[in-house]
């Protein structure tokens, strides 16, 4: 890469070049400059990229909400997910929860999240019908003699 000051006085010099006739040279500062242009140019794509990238990131992260356990996205007031904490935290991945009978599974890195329960959340289950053949109790807990 060239410095800034050839890069200023760069198209100058070719300028004067070409007044005196010195086309080659004139031509070799010109491609020199062009080069240095297009390096430029890459370089500048590359950082918008980057700041894109960042940007939405620092977008994401906004949207983002760690409940204790895993992580849940909220958009136009909507809650999805749950997102794997691991992953997320690890490598910035939002990878979906798979919902099973008492907890959820993260299917990249096996992680497992107990599925709360409270009264008003659990799932209708059908009870047990109750056994009226039982003839006798079966004690809990059994009390031992201190001898």
């Amino acid at each position: 890469m060239f410095s800034t000051l050839f890069q200023a006085t760069g198209f100058k010099r070719a300028l004067s070049l070409c007044k005196a006739g010195k086309f080659d040279e004139a031509e070799a500062i010109l491609k020199s400059l062009q080069d240095e242009f297009l390096a430029l140019c890459e370089e500048n794509d590359a950082l918008k990229s980057q700041l894109t990238e960042v940007a939405d990131v620092l977008d994401l992260a906004e949207k983002v909400q760690f409940d204790g356990q895993k992580y849940w996205l909220v958009e136009d007031n909507q809650k999805k997910g749950p997102f794997c904490q691991v992953c997320y935290d690890r490598d910035g991945l939002l990878v979906h929860l798979q919902e099973k009978d008492n907890h959820w599974e993260c299917q990249n890195c096996r992680g497992l999240y107990m599925i709360p329960r409270n009264e008003d959340d659990k799932p209708a289950r059908k009870k047990a019908p109750m056994r009226s053949t039982l003839k006798k109790t079966i004690p809990l807990f059994l009390e031992r003699e201190m001898g």
